[in-house]
């Protein structure tokens, strides 16, 4: 366990390092380019998401209109069997 802490320190330790390295030669230009083109990540994200919802509640009410169908047959199926007899 102290093996795992260690290296999770270390690894933080090094990103930190690196990232004060690339911020020193380049500037921010790197940091500005990754938080842009993850803005435009999130907001494909969320159009693509907001698309998954809306076929997600056409696919419930194609549902709950199948089994309403399915009760109003069976139903009729009992009303014909009951004039059967």
């Amino acid at each position: 366990m102290c093996k795992l802490i260690r290296k999770l320190v270390c690894l933080v330790i090094l990103t930190a390092l690196i990232v004060f390295i690339i911020g020193l030669t380049k500037g921010g230009d790197p940091f500005r380019w990754f938080g842009r083109k993850s803005e435009k990540v999130g907001h494909i994200l969320k159009e693509k998401s907001e698309k998954l919802a809306d076929e997600a509640d056409r696919l419930k009410k194609t549902g709950e209109t199948i089994k309403k169908e399915a009760e109003e047959i069976k139903k009729t199926k009992e009303k014909i069997r009951n004039a059967i007899n």
